[in-house]
């Protein structure tokens, strides 16, 4: 499954986790496929989407992306660290 819009890698775990929360409460409140559907699509948006923009090899999810952090395959940053984003 290949998606045409490339979401930002910072921005993938924060998309999926809004994505649960919403699924959690749809599930709450009654709504059972909702909840489902969300909760599914949260989780391979995030098995799909959290690759190292370099190389893209798949990362592990368990482990958030803290600045400065790199690829383990190809050892490329995958956020920059805030020093060089305030030199810009």
């Amino acid at each position: 499954m290949e998606f045409k819009v490339r979401i930002p890698l910072q921005y993938v775990k924060p998309v999926c986790i809004a994505a649960v929360l919403v699924g959690i409460f749809a599930v709450a409140a009654g709504s059972w496929i909702t909840g489902l559907c969300l909760l599914l699509g949260a989780y391979l948006l995030e098995k799909s989407c959290y690759r190292c923009p370099h190389c893209g090899k798949k990362l592990d999810m368990k482990y958030p992306l803290f600045k400065g952090s790199c690829c383990p395959a190809c050892k490329a940053e995958l956020r920059p660290a805030a020093e060089k984003n305030a030199a810009k």
